[in-house]
């Protein structure tokens, strides 16, 4: 049989693992050709063999490899293999304080971030070249969080009361709601009350478009990725979904998006009429071809992405440790019913609640997003403090679950839930800001660290409190068997249980007292 008649027979399943196969030895090749230049401390076998083996074990058990990397090479670079790439890991404080500090001509989160998420494919090259809600996120959104209060407090009423049955005048009778669904529901509700503001943010197609939307940018990036630059272009047309998407919530998005270009037109961009949420910010920012409904609709995709699947997982491994640890609920619920009662449901209120806060940068601490942070791209040639000599083109990353299980940082009880971790040391330090849930350091890189930490994080911060202050203040919630959930790793993700069952019961028949809207 010739070559041509062999390739001829191929049916299309056996061509799809034909290209895969070619796809991960080419990876394989450039990934062992760009080690040759780097030579640091390796996690696993530096062979070509070996290292592959390694990179495939790392895509599935990422976790434990960053731990074995950081306690065998604490303070120092290290560096692991990966599909298509060497990666490079930041450990000890002058490291991550240099990472900190390092231009953007050195170490770029922009170009990490493109390579990562392929954003010219999955988020369109408009939105990487022009990133103007950035600034608004990381400005106007967070000057505005004591006025945005009153509908996010709103927004989580109304979402329990949908999402959660009525058990009527049952008091003894718990509910059971799908956990991980709920909130990521509860979530999207809240973002896109502040985004796009009534009636949208409750219309169920919209919300779920966004959330597929947001699953789909991974799903896409962790593809597209494997090939090679000049195949990714068609590799995206076949597989991505950005323009598909795009089309589906201009259904939703289009009349609302026109009404105001026309109010815009008619009465300016300052008229009182015009709603203050963050698409009318991003429509006073925007012009040219980005003042669309096209653009601006994908902008809206895009913040989405940025902001449903990250909250909702962050709060869902909270939610699991508060079902599963009850003994917090007592404390917690004295805290939020003496200080709400006191200044009412607002951010300032939510800021008193100190023994809330810890609850909530516990459980981020000990099981936070993802085994690392700090992603960056070395744009040039570098040695770094410890001597490290790192070729430009690598990436660079912080092992932030292993720093966060850290016993010379966190004690002996480094790897156990302690909700009331860092009012304690709160109280010692003499409510020194460093301990707050929002805060980043060298020791605390859930959000990253430094000036390009998420913009968004005290928005989040403050919808993850507001929702557990509400559910606490209004709820009892408990696993019918009371152990908590086992996560599960994608990746460099940590992903909480799909399937586990949270049981609600209502404290109070009637709803609770809040801000109007």
């Amino acid at each position: 049989m010739s070559s041509a008649d062999f390739l001829h027979i191929l049916t299309a399943q056996q061509w799809a693992l034909l290209v895969v196969a070619c796809v991960a030895v080419y990876s394989a090749v450039s990934a062992f050709r760009k080690r040759r230049r780097i030579k640091l401390p390796t996690v696993g076998s530096s062979g070509w063999f070996g290292s592959f083996k390694t990179a495939f074990k790392f895509t599935v058990d990422q976790h434990h490899i960053l731990h074995e990397g950081y306690h065998k090479y604490k303070g120092t670079a290290f560096m692991l293999p990966q599909l298509s790439r060497w990666k490079v890991l930041l450990s000890g404080p002058a490291l991550i304080d240099e990472a900190k500090a390092a231009s953007d001509d050195l170490l770029s989160a922009e170009a990490a971030l493109q390579e990562m998420l392929e954003m010219t494919f999955t988020l369109g090259k408009e939105v990487v070249e022009n990133p103007y809600h950035f600034p608004i996120i990381r400005g106007q959104l967070t000057r505005k969080l004591e006025d945005l209060m009153p509908r996010v407090i709103d927004e989580i009423q109304h979402s329990l009361e949908h999402l959660v049955p009525d058990t009527g005048n049952d008091e003894d009778r718990w509910v059971a709601v799908p956990g991980f669904k709920t909130v990521m529901q509860i979530v999207a509700r809240i973002s896109n009350r502040i985004f796009v503001g009534k009636p949208l943010c409750r219309n169920q197609e919209y919300l779920d478009l966004n959330i597929k939307f947001a699953r789909g940018v991974m799903l896409s990036a962790s593809l597209i990725g494997l090939f090679p630059e000049f195949l990714k272009p068609h590799v995206a047309r076949l597989f991505g979904q950005l323009d598909k998407q795009t089309a589906a919530a201009l259904k939703h998005t289009r009349p609302l998006i026109e009404e105001r270009l026309r109010m815009m037109d008619e009465k300016g961009v300052d008229s009182e009429e015009m709603p203050d949420d963050l698409l009318s910010w991003c429509m006073d920012a925007a012009d040219g071809d980005d003042l669309t409904p096209e653009m601006l609709t994908r902008r809206l995709l895009t913040i989405n992405f940025a902001s449903i699947n990250t909250t909702a997982m962050s709060f869902t491994h909270a939610l699991f440790f508060l079902a599963s640890l009850p003994e917090y609920i007592a404390p917690l619920r004295e805290e939020i019913i003496i200080v709400t009662r006191e200044q009412g449901w607002t951010k300032e209120a939510l800021g008193k609640c100190k023994k809330l806060d810890s609850f909530m940068k516990e459980s981020q601490r000990l099981i936070g997003l993802g085994a690392n942070s700090m992603n960056r791209r070395l744009m040039k040639d570098h040695t770094f403090c410890d001597g490290s000599f790192v070729p430009e083109g690598t990436m660079i990353s912080v092992p932030a679950a292993a720093i966060h299980q850290d016993p010379s940082i966190y004690g002996d009880n480094a790897r156990e839930f302690d909700g009331f971790r860092f009012s304690k040391m709160a109280e010692e330090d003499g409510d020194n800001p460093k301990n707050l849930f929002v805060t980043t350091s060298v020791d605390y890189v859930a959000f990253g660290h430094g000036r390009h930490a998420c913009p968004g994080r005290f928005f989040a911060t403050l919808e993850m409190k507001a929702i557990m202050a509400f559910i606490i203040a209004n709820y009892d919630v408990k696993f019918a068997d009371g152990f908590l959930p086992k996560e599960t790793w994608i990746g460099p993700s940590r992903i909480p249980d799909r399937t586990a069952q949270v049981l609600f019961k209502r404290r109070l028949r009637r709803k609770a007292p809040v801000a109007s809207p």
